[in-house]
């Protein structure tokens, strides 16, 4: 895929993903989803996102005054 079609996917210009690429600028969040949508990539696969070390912690309901 070249800059300029994943640019068209992103909806953002070429320059922009060669400055994503070269580092010069940093991805948003959504855009970094969206090329890992793109790609057909799981995000757990990157981001730990099955860390079995923290545990749940109940949420109990304040009483109002």
């Amino acid at each position: 895929m070249t800059q300029k079609q994943l640019a068209e996917k992103l909806g953002v210009d070429q320059a922009s993903v060669s400055n994503y690429e070269s580092g010069k600028t940093e991805m948003t969040c959504t855009q970094l989803f969206e090329l890992f949508l793109i790609f057909g990539k799981d995000l757990s696969n990157v981001f730990d996102l099955k860390d079995s070390s923290i545990e749940d912690v109940p949420i109990e309901e304040q009483e109002k005054e």
